[in-house]
């Protein structure tokens, strides 16, 4: 029977093939906006994603605690923790490495060239904590820190603003007036998350950096350190022991607030995934508008086509078709035009996701999301359209039908 009452919905469809087409018209064309609507979203949720992941998605943050004054947040504490923790903190369970930094601003000067740039006085685990490589040259050591040596070693945008084409390896450059050797080249990182450029910035020893550029009054006291898990999965594990053995160094006592702010990577991550598939449902919601533009249209046609038909449902009760035959016929009908529409605006609408994409140069996921989206929209959409018009099919007196002119 079901056979039967497809074919024949078929048949009706067809009979108005350009009636059909503009009315599945409005279908398509809200399928393929919520479609590309939703993948905009998860393409942007995934670029985030990556973005974040690139930069070490095992890596775990520990600034200075907030301040809380009167139930009200104002910014960051004194720096807490100290280069000798940083140490400490090496030797953990499930610690690959760790780093710090201290940053300032400058105007670097080479010859008559200078540039503004920021400054970051580490130690050599920062390649590993921010996934970096040296291009030229080498890395300053533990040795050079303890030293206080006067080495920088370079991002490429320092090279291309400075130097150019001549090697930088050994040139001497200018911050706030000192020299500094350079003596390496980090390879190029593009730019980051937020369109900053990764690659404007030097890497100097901390120690140099707090007797030549930016003093402190606490100079054992790092602005920002680094911990990187052997992996993800250690993440949670880690950060515990990160919490207790900085608590047992700085001795505070049980129920003291932490002087520090443990944050890793993950959770990052993991609010960032949170907003996209919020963007990206919100984005759908906004592209349904047009369905419901499209729905009206079907129910629009639908109507016609039982006042066009009235007399071939009179036939129909005549001969012994029961309601419940006329109302599914006519459901029927609806459906199928609302399904074929939906199923050729998500196709459309993946094929220019994907070219859009690869003209903005991001990778676009084709999601399984699509496809249901697809299918409810065309059982939905099928059903509340075609539900009026079938009710008034059903109706329909045989006798005052058969009379219709």
């Amino acid at each position: 029977m079901l056979k039967a009452i497809i074919k024949e919905a078929w048949i009706s469809i067809t009979s108005y093939k350009l009636r059909t087409f503009l009315t599945m018209l409005g279908i398509m064309i809200g399928v393929a906006a919520v479609v590309m609507m939703v993948s905009a979203g998860q393409a942007v949720q995934l670029h985030i994603t990556k973005s974040f992941s690139s930069m070490g998605s095992n890596r775990i943050f520990i600034s200075p605690a907030e301040l809380v004054t009167g139930g009200v947040r104002g910014g960051r504490g004194l720096p807490s923790v100290t280069i000798e923790d940083v140490k400490a903190l090496k030797e953990l369970k499930g610690v690959k490495t760790a780093s710090y930094e201290g940053r300032t601003a400058v105007q670097v000067v080479y010859g008559s060239n200078n540039y503004g740039t920021s400054v970051y006085g580490t130690n050599p685990d920062i390649l590993i904590v921010n996934n970096s490589e040296i291009d030229d040259g080498v890395m300053f050591t533990e040795k050079d820190v303890k030293s206080a040596r006067p080495y920088a070693v370079i991002g490429q945008t320092m090279v291309n603003e400075l130097f150019g084409l001549q090697n930088p390896i050994g040139k001497t450059i200018r911050l706030k007036g000192q020299p500094f050797k350079v003596i390496g080249t980090v390879k190029e990182q593009g730019d980051g998350l937020f369109g900053n450029d990764m690659d404007n910035f030097i890497y100097i020893p901390y120690t140099t950096l707090r007797q030549r550029l930016a003093g402190s009054e606490r100079p054992k006291y790092v602005d920002m350190a680094y911990v990187v898990a052997e992996t993800e999965d250690q993440i949670e594990n880690v950060s515990k022991r990160i919490e207790y053995l900085l608590r047992s160094r700085h001795r505070l006592k049980e129920g003291q607030k932490n002087d520090f702010q443990i944050r890793p990577m993950t959770d990052f991550i993991n609010k960032v995934r949170n907003v996209g598939f919020v963007l990206s449902m919100l984005l759908a919601v906004i592209a349904s508008i047009s369905l419901i533009v499209g729905s009206i249209g079907i129910m629009n046609m639908m109507l016609v086509s039982v006042t066009e038909r009235t007399r071939e449902i009179g036939t129909r009760k005549a001969l012994g078709a029961p309601n419940n035959w006329i109302m599914t016929q006519f459901l029927a009908e609806s459906i199928l035009i609302s399904f074929i529409g939906s199923f050729i605006g998500m196709i459309f609408g993946i094929i220019i996701s994907q070219l859009a994409g690869s003209v903005l140069g991001y990778e676009v996921p084709i999601s399984i999301w699509s496809v249901i989206v697809s299918v409810s929209v065309a059982i939905v959409v099928g059903v509340v359209s075609g539900l009026m018009p079938a009710l008034k099919a059903m109706r329909l007196n045989p006798i005052d039908a058969l009379r219709y002119q």
